[in-house]
């Protein structure tokens, strides 16, 4: 048997061909590239001593800005999702940017978003989305156990009060990462426009969180989403960022409930509905060890004593750790139990499978309450907070009420940050937009309207228009002027006659005709005559006396027809200013 059995060949490696030399090639080509500092050393010098002196500084720069106070990170091997919270004042898009992004890491189309929704971004990352409400008790809890805050600001309205009051609760409870995303730019017609409002918008938010934060563009939306490639680039940066340990969330223990059952005997319900309630919280533990039996604190209720803390299975499991690069489609998980996704969940005494949407909207239309008080209650649209804002006090029986925009002027607000209460038409809401010390005047910061060409040239015609209209207005009140100095001034005559001193004085003559032409020349001989003898009798007297009335009626008469001339005059360059455009040099 032995002898039958053959031997096999060794494999012979091929020290000729192609492929032989194609390793012969390469394996020269890596040697020398090894050798190139031995072969030539001048070559790789050092060439200039203040450059390398540089250089060595910039590298030591670099690393000494990577130096941070080192901190106990808790977290476990198999760490728990990481918490984004999506905040912003309403109709922002919060809700189409969640959906966007579970649709780009998993693949699914995500319809109404109720609660936490718990996803598998990579091979050691889970996310949990959740969508922080214009609601101050909201923002207080979200901002204890967020990770990363998108925050959200529609750039065609600019910085709302809302953004700013979430930076305050941040910085009290640890201020976790910040990443601003900018909305409904796709309302900007002028790229400079654009542009201009982008500048201003980014370094207001530098100002707020630090200097180089980053600030996501979201362009525009196609058929109701955010741009694939824009959203991707999101997540891009989601899936990579590292988080610094907070100090409240790493020495407390807590946990962000996804999933509440009522374990309550429903018979105990019926007859008692007042009565104590038993419910099992379901959530990923944060945080420090959680202590069985003891006392808890449920945002909005009060503080528990726990009955009994157990491990579960994980509902949304990591993948197998498999030496391969990109996840499959069985392991791109998506759990989100309050918005109805999730699959079949066991539990010790109860089975939960998933049912069409049409059964759960028919049974929530049968179970509406048909009293008036409640279905009014359901249908409101405005938090507590924007009824207390809209309430008025009054301090004592029979003063006027004080609202709260008057408290908060005298107050004064913080950092010398003010408020304009703004109607929106097309969400038929108030809108609280920020007034920044210093911009008052500047309106693009925060309104992003800036005058393009158009816009200008349509301005310079405007003015044209309006000074010319100056210039006809100036010119009428000028002959009002003149008419009235003319009309309510001394007569002309009088003002030519001279004293009874006999003054020789030179005085200019004014005639309006060559009667008064005439008359004046004759007073003027007797004049000289009277001023020559010096002695004037009284026939002499009367007969000055009854020429100087004749000469007043004449001068009257004349006076009237230059004033008729004079209107005539005005009426007809009225008439030719109004068919001619003045021109301003």
């Amino acid at each position: 048997m032995e002898e039958k059995v053959q031997k096999q060949r060794k494999h012979q490696q091929k020290h000729s061909g192609p492929k032989a030399q194609k390793k012969k090639l390469r394996k020269q080509a890596g040697a020398a590239d090894g050798d190139e500092r031995k072969r030539n050393p001048k070559a790789f010098a050092v060439q200039s001593a203040v450059r390398m002196a540089k250089t060595f500084h910039r590298a030591q720069d670099i690393k000494a800005k990577k130096h941070h106070i080192p901190v106990v990170d808790r977290t476990p091997l198999e760490p728990p999702p990481v918490v984004i919270v999506v905040m912003g004042p309403p109709k922002v898009g919060k809700s189409t940017l969640i959906r966007c992004l579970i649709k780009n890491f998993t693949r699914q189309k995500l319809g109404d978003i109720c609660g936490p929704v718990t996803i598998v971004s990579g091979k050691k990352r889970r996310l949990t989305f959740m969508e922080c409400n214009n609601d101050i008790n909201t923002m207080i809890d979200l901002a204890k156990v967020a990770d990363l805050v998108l925050m959200l600001i529609d750039a065609s309205f600019g910085f709302e009060m809302e953004t700013f009051e979430f930076l305050n609760i941040c910085q009290v409870h640890g201020f976790p990462r910040i990443m601003g995303v900018l909305t409904h730019l796709d309302s900007f017609k002028n790229n400079k426009t654009l542009r201009k409002t982008k500048k201003n918008l980014k370094h207001r938010f530098w100002t707020e969180v630090y200097q180089g934060a980053k600030l996501f563009y979201l362009s525009g939306m196609v058929y109701g989403e955010y741009q694939t490639q824009e959203v991707k680039n999101l997540g891009r940066f989601i899936s990579v960022m590292k988080f610094r340990p907070l100090v409240w969330q790493t020495s407390h223990p807590y946990v962000l409930v996804d999933r509440m059952e009522d374990l309550t005997d429903p018979e105990k319900i019926r007859t008692e509905p007042k009565c104590d309630r038993t419910v099992s919280l379901y959530g990923y533990l944060r945080g420090t060890h959680l202590k069985n039996k003891g006392q808890v604190h449920v945002p909005g209720v009060g503080d528990f004593e726990v009955s009994d803390v157990d491990f579960l299975p994980d509902p949304c499991p990591l993948p197998d750790a498999q030496k391969k690069r990109a996840l499959n489609e069985k392991e791109r998980l998506l759990y989100a139990p309050m918005a109805g996704v999730g699959g079949v969940v066991y539990d010790k005494d109860a089975v939960y499978i998933d049912l069409p949407a049409s059964h759960v909207h028919q049974q929530q239309e049968e179970m509406r309450p048909t009293t008036e008080l409640v279905q009014s209650l359901i249908d409101t649209h405005a938090t507590l907070d924007a009824k207390m804002a809209a309430s008025k006090v009054s301090l004592f029986s029979g003063s006027g009420t004080m609202d709260p925009e008057g408290a908060g002027e005298q107050s004064g607000g913080q950092d010398g940050l003010q408020e304009e209460s703004v109607w929106d038409s097309n969400t038929n809401r108030e809108r609280r937009r920020v007034l920044f010390p210093g911009d008052a005047d500047d309106g693009s910061a925060s309104s992003g309207e800036d005058d393009d060409d158009e816009e200008e040239e349509e301005e310079e015609s405007d003015h044209d228009e309006e000074s010319g209209e100056d210039l006809s207005a100036f010119l009428k009140e000028a002959r009002g002027q003149s008419e009235k100095t003319t009309a309510g001034g001394a007569p002309l005559r009088k003002r030519q006659r001279l004293e009874e001193t006999g003054a020789t004085a030179e005085v200019p003559a004014f005639a309006d005709s060559e009667d008064e032409l005439e008359v004046s020349e004759e007073e003027e001989d007797e004049g000289q005559g009277a001023g020559d003898s010096g002695n004037c009798s009284e026939e002499d007297e009367e007969t000055e006396d009854e020429d100087s009335e004749e000469e007043d009626a004449a001068e009257d008469d004349g006076q009237r027809a230059k004033e008729k001339e004079m209107n005539e005059e005005e009426m007809e360059e009225e008439e030719e200013e109004e068919g001619e455009c003045p021109v301003i040099p």
